[in-house]
């Protein structure tokens, strides 16, 4: 009889254990994609606002998922997902991590019920009738942000807990020695056991209590692990740690400040930048203009790449925000194409892996050095004088001077 009693009592934890699990149908984080990738083909199509690609895959944490997420881009961009239920049906339960709470999802060929929501975790019931070959779910953003999406899941059963870990940064930027370093701490509310790992020791090392120890510059991604349970689902998070040399007294040898007559090539900019020395200093940058993001007459800013002509693509320079020749403000999107010679004057920077120019403007454009005068032949008596930090002045005194773009010495 006991042998009985405990048979029903196995069988019973077995099938609440069963009615418990999850059966997934879709899952996905976007780990398959390289970063800068853009979800399209097969099952899944996106849209930016523009109807171009110029959003992407990001290696970001901002919606708490896992690196990378998709960004869905503002003013119209959505992402489209194309799911086979495979003999699936019945009550499902979609769920993501979002970062905005004004998403809006779709169905079809299935009814979708009232969202709920916890901080950045989202789930939507969802209804499929019996013989249903396959589900579409619109993601839309009308929003005039951008948003970011992560850790889509479609399934039957009880949806587990989410961990709950997160670094709270994608990034942190740290300093050899250095007294005030911020780093990075876990924030584990489920208090789950989690383990630690680091992907370069030689840079910094993590222990078993998710105590950091940096090592020497370089980057290393410190991970965090859960491997889930009953109730809360597996997560892993991790963050980038920039290692910097510690600081030193400047040396006037890493003085890398240029004239227009002497600027750097995109290749050149592209080894400071690596080396990370000098560039706090403007310098002048030589090149052509092989893609441009946005030219916002709004802002009076553009966005855009520059190239050496040998070496197109992944060596391009950005130019983020920069502004017109003279640092005016730009005021019509044509002021600039795809092929335009430019020198940029401006700081040299890394931002999280992307070299680019910040505080730019363009010096000149196709030879010419002013707003005025481009496309007009200057008269005999017309000259443009640039000192040779590239400000226009009003007469030449004593020094060295560029006169109608060509350097004078008075």
């Amino acid at each position: 009889m006991k042998k009985i009693l405990l048979s029903l009592v196995a069988l019973m934890a077995m099938s609440v254990q069963t009615a418990l699990a999850q059966d997934l149908i879709w899952n996905e984080d976007f780990s398959s994609f390289e970063t800068n990738a853009v979800p399209s083909g097969g099952d899944y199509q996106y849209v930016s606002a523009d109807g171009t690609s110029s959003t992407k895959v990001y290696n970001e944490a901002l919606a708490g998922g896992e690196m990378p997420e998709l960004l869905i881009s503002k003013n119209g961009g959505s992402f489209t997902v194309t799911i086979p239920m495979n003999g699936k049906s019945g009550e499902l339960t979609l769920s993501f991590k979002s970062n905005k709470k004004n998403l809006t999802v779709t169905a079809e060929n299935a009814t979708i019920g009232e969202k709920s929501a916890t901080g950045n975790d989202y789930q939507y019931p969802v209804t499929v009738a019996a013989g249903t070959e396959s589900v579409t779910f619109i993601f839309s953003n009308s929003s005039s942000s951008n948003i970011r999406f992560d850790n889509a899941r479609l399934f039957s059963g009880e949806a587990k807990k989410p961990a709950g870990i997160t670094w709270g940064t994608a990034s942190r930027d740290v300093t050899l020695g250095a007294e005030d370093n911020n780093l990075p701490t876990l924030s584990n509310t489920n208090n789950l056991p989690v383990t630690y790992s680091s992907d370069n020791t030689e840079v910094a090392t993590i222990d078993a209590e998710g105590t950091i120890t940096l090592v020497a510059a370089g980057t290393a991604n410190l991970t965090a692990s859960f491997a889930g349970n009953d109730e809360y689902e597996a997560a892993e998070v991790t963050v980038k740690l920039n290692v910097k040399a510690a600081a030193t007294e400047p040396d006037p040898s890493e003085d890398i400040t240029n004239t227009p007559e002497t600027a750097y090539t995109v290749a050149k900019a592209n080894e400071l930048i690596a080396a990370g020395k000098g560039l706090d200093s403007k310098v002048y940058v030589a090149g052509t203009i092989t893609k441009i993001k946005e030219v916002s007459t709004q802002y009076g800013n553009a966005t855009f790449w520059i190239g050496d002509e040998a070496t197109h693509g992944e060596a391009d320079l950005q130019i983020y925000r920069g502004y017109f020749l003279e640092n005016q403000k730009f005021t019509a999107e044509n002021q600039i194409k795809v092929g335009d010679k430019v020198v940029m004057y401006g700081l040299l920077v890394d931002y999280n892996g992307t070299k680019e120019m910040k505080t730019v403007y363009v010096y000149s454009l196709n030879g010419n050095q002013t707003v005025g005068i481009r496309g007009i032949e200057a008269g005999k008596n017309s000259q443009s004088i640039y000192n040779l930090a590239g400000q226009r002045v009003g007469k030449a005194v004593k020094g060295i001077y560029v006169i109608n773009g060509k350097k004078v010495v008075k």
